[in-house]
Formats: C-alpha cells, sequence, structure tokens
C-alpha cells in the first residue's frame, strides 16, 4: 500500500446534527405561520390548500436557510492520509483520527448520487463523515464525492481480503453508488436489524403505513385548531 492523502469538504454527524437542530425553530416558524395566515386569508379554501402551501414554503425555506448556513461554514475539510504502513490519519476541524487498518471494524458507505455517508467504526473510535451537493446537504461538490469515493476504492483491496459484506435485502438498488454497503471485519459477528431483514416493498409499506396514520393524527389536530 502507498502513501495516499485525500482532501474533501463534507461535515462530521455531529455538525450535520448541529446544523438540523438549527434549522427545527425556523421550519417550525414558517410551517405553523404559513397555516394561520393561509387560513385567515383563503379562509374558505378546502382544507388541505393550507397544509400544502405551509409544506411546500417549509421545505423551500429550509433549503435556502441550509445553503445560507452551509455557505458560512468556513472549516468543512476533511483531511484523510493512509500510509504504506497501513495507518490512516484523519482530520475534521480539531478531531484526530489515528489507527490502522487492523483496527476497523466496521466500514458503512450509504448515500446516493448526491449524498454519501461514510462511517468507519474502529476499536474505539467512530468516524462519521457526510458529503453531498443536494439541496438537504449543500455542503460538498462533485469533486469532493467523487474524491470520498475514490478514497473508499483505494481501500476495497484490503476490504475485501479482510471483511464480510453484509446482506441487505432493504437495499432497493444497491449499486446507487459505488461500494455501496456494509462490511464487518472477519471474525466479528454480523448483526441485523428488523429493517435489513425486511425485503423493500416491506420498508416502503411501513413507511407509508408511519406516513399515512401521521397525517391523519396531523391533519385531525389542525381541523381542531385551525379550521373550526
Amino acid at each position: 500500500m502507498e502513501n495516499k492523502e485525500f482532501r474533501f469538504q463534507g461535515l462530521d454527524a455531529k455538525a450535520e446534527l448541529q446544523i438540523s437542530l438549527w434549522l427545527v425553530i425556523p421550519a417550525l416558524i414558517m410551517m405553523f405561520g404559513t397555516l394561520y395566515l393561509s387560513h385567515q386569508i383563503f379562509s374558505n379554501a378546502f382544507f388541505l390548500f393550507p397544509i400544502i402551501i405551509a409544506a411546500l414554503i417549509t421545505i423551500l425555506g429550509s433549503i435556502t436557510l441550509l445553503q445560507i448556513i452551509s455557505n458560512k461554514i468556513n472549516d468543512k475539510q476533511w483531511i484523510i492520509r493512509i500510509s504504506k504502513q497501513e495507518t490512516i490519519n484523519a482530520r475534521f476541524r480539531n478531531n484526530v483520527y489515528d489507527f490502522n487498518l487492523t483496527d476497523i471494524v466496521m466500514i458503512k458507505n450509504m448515500g446516493n448520487k448526491g449524498v454519501r455517508y461514510l462511517t468507519i467504526k474502529t476499536n474505539g473510535r467512530l468516524l462519521k463523515i457526510r458529503v453531498g451537493h443536494t439541496g438537504f446537504a449543500p455542503f460538498s461538490t462533485e469533486a469532493d464525492i467523487t474524491e470520498l469515493d475514490a478514497f473508499i476504492a483505494y481501500l476495497r483491496p484490503y476490504i475485501d481480503q479482510n471483511f464480510n459484506t453484509k446482506v441487505l435485502k432493504n437495499a432497493i438498488n444497491p449499486n446507487v453508488i459505488p461500494n455501496f454497503g456494509v462490511f464487518v471485519r472477519k471474525g466479528e459477528k454480523i448483526k441485523y436489524s428488523i429493517i435489513n431483514r425486511m425485503e423493500p416493498w416491506q420498508v416502503i409499506a411501513m413507511i407509508l403505513s408511519i406516513g399515512i396514520i401521521t397525517m391523519i393524527i396531523f391533519f385531525s389536530v389542525m381541523e381542531y385548531y385551525f379550521f373550526k
């Protein structure tokens, strides 16, 4: 293995969570404010109309705020160095992760065309790398995603030799991104959650059922308080 360095813009899971929390209050204000104003202006409209308007404004407003927040974040640089001695040094802001390839217990590489969720679990540390250039993940570029993919591709020969692949029955398209999957070190027990054991149609049915129940409850509450 040669000395190699990978640099890309992104976030870690902590920074991503902080941004999400910053959006909660503005999103709630946009949603309930739009519901109230829509009901006042269009009092005779079908009760779903204000909800649709509120949802659209909340989504568009949240995407705009995310872009503004992302542009104001100066330090989004990940630097990952791999040495020929098979050690990894990963840096993000003030966080430094030093470990050997033999310390890695699990690698989870998930995402879609515009987003990557990479998790590396070692015996004592957990790296959660987030890279994306979509509306709800506007903190990177296509080049950053390509660089992260190159990092995993570089590790792939080592992964194939030393890791087992976790079978994800719920994955609709396992080829959606390069080197998609969950890889567990040989000798480690592979654990499956209920969702991992479900077929894609079962996961979709479960999500739709939860969504329908949530919408019924939400509409009932909105009708009681706003549309009497």
